[in-house]
């Protein structure tokens, strides 16, 4: 069964009990209302005629006609014994109320009977006849203006119920029209990506802000994220590809020319060798990098400690000192170096910026650590070629090198500072680049003195 159908059918069953309830509820209501007054009128009349019989000289008075002056319209009195038939019957034009059943009651009743479909107000009272017997009197009232008017609200209780009714239906299916037409054009959209294997949105012309217009736009900020998601993960393959393919095919060429000389010539292969082995390394570092990276989606817990930054630098600079042959300055700006960090990450983040300076720089670098009252300051600062400013902002895009510093002789892939960001992300940390052309760059890290477990941040797996 369709939504529309059940919001239809559902809708339209509760309006017809809630119509059926209230309907009777009327109804019984006026016909209690309308039987209580007829009984009412047939006790006044029961006493009205007690009190004339008690006044009446039975030797004077006929009481055919005495009881005829207090007969009810198209009514019936009737004397009944306790045995027997009536001992008085009177009654108007209506001779068929003589063919109603009778029975002695020996205290009073005041009732609304039902009799062959109509309705009667029956009054039966205890009085003393002419010749002291104990008889009843039995008053009886053709209620037929209370049926006519119950028939009467029967038939204006129905066509109410189908003026309501009717159009309720009809509004019910115009409101499912309304509140499942986004989710009908929402399935269209889906089959339509389905089929044609792209990303589409959903067609808003007017927002009407409610959960419908939120579904909407939840579904198209979604197909948005997916659509960047995928071009992203285009982007990488192919820049994967093009940053493999310079090793490969080095490392194709030096492996045909050692099949075809190798063995002969020590020389070739002895060059073949270096060639091979160094394109190997920056391989396997270029694919580490890459499965970073691919990584970076993944929930990963730090180790978080307390860590010394000028020890870290220290070492890191040490190091990078002896490979590189150039001089690292360290500059401390605080008696108290310490952060709440994963040490190893911010030796690895150290040691990717450093490169990065030592790289495009062939002067001396700077590191200078300062602290606040909440956070604590690293700033790497190159004296090198500097970054354009039309390319500053893209200098954290995966494979992206400036345009100057794009020589094989760097050795750069153009992931060193993606993974940095991600790294100070991971440390609820900020990161800010300054950089003017011809003059160097200055790296400026700012780190939360207390790291918060209660972040969820992309990071990075060993």
């Amino acid at each position: 069964m369709k939504i529309q159908t059940k919001i239809i059918f559902t809708s339209t069953i509760w309006l017809l009990i809630l119509l059926v309830l209230a309907n009777s509820s009327i109804f019984f209501i006026f016909k209690k209302t309308m039987t209580d007054h007829a009984i009412e009128r047939i006790q006044t009349e029961s006493s009205n005629i007690i009190e004339g019989v008690k006044q009446a000289n039975p030797s004077s008075v006929n009481f055919a006609n005495l009881l005829r002056a207090y007969l009810p319209p198209n009514g019936m009195i009737r004397i009944l014994p306790p045995k027997g038939k009536p001992i008085l019957v009177v009654m108007k034009n209506n001779f068929k109320l003589q063919d109603l059943p009778y029975s002695y009651k020996a205290g009073e009743h005041m009732a609304v009977e039902r009799v062959d479909q109509h309705l009667y107000a029956v009054g039966k009272t205890p009085m003393i006849w002419t010749h002291g017997d104990i008889v009843s009197l039995e008053v009886i009232e053709p209620l037929t203006d209370v049926e006519h008017s119950l028939s009467i609200l029967q038939v204006i209780l129905v066509v109410a119920s189908l003026v309501i009714l009717i159009p309720t239906i009809i509004g019910g299916r115009i409101l499912s029209q309304i509140i499942l037409g986004p989710i009908k054009a929402l399935i269209q959209t889906m089959e339509e990506i389905q089929e044609s294997r792209t990303f589409k949105k959903i067609s808003r012309d007017r927002p009407s802000k409610d959960e419908l217009d939120q579904m909407a736009n939840t579904f198209n900020n979604m197909m948005e994220l997916l659509e960047r998601s995928y071009k992203k993960q285009e982007q990488f393959v192919s820049d994967a590809s093009h940053e493999l393919k310079t090793p490969l095919t080095v490392i194709e060429s030096y492996a045909s020319m050692l099949k075809r000389w190798g063995m002969e010539r020590p020389d070739i292969l002895e060059e073949a060798i270096d060639a091979i082995h160094s394109e190997s390394i920056r391989m396997k570092q270029l694919t580490g990098q890459m499965l970073l990276l691919a990584k970076g989606d993944t929930q990963w817990e730090l180790k978080i400690e307390k860590i010394d930054v000028a020890d870290i630098c220290r070492e890191t600079a040490k190091y990078l000192q002896q490979a590189f042959e150039r001089k690292i300055s360290i500059h401390l700006n605080t008696d108290h170096p310490l952060m709440m960090a994963d040490g190893k990450k911010i030796k690895q983040l150290l040691y990717i910026l450093v490169d990065n300076a030592i790289k495009y720089s062939e002067k001396p670098i700077d590191i200078s650590i300062s602290r606040s009252n909440h956070s604590l300051l690293l700033a790497i600062t190159d004296y090198g070629i500097g970054i354009p400013k039309d390319e500053l902002a893209r200098v954290y895009e995966r494979f992206f090198r400036v345009d100057k510093a794009r020589s094989r002789d760097t050795g750069g892939s153009g992931l060193g500072l993606p993974i940095a960001k991600k790294i100070v992300a991971a440390h609820n940390g900020e990161i800010h680049i300054d950089s003017e052309e011809g003059k160097g760059t200055t790296v400026t890290l700012k780190f939360p003195l207390h790291f918060s477990n209660d972040s969820k941040v992309s990071l990075i797996e060993d």
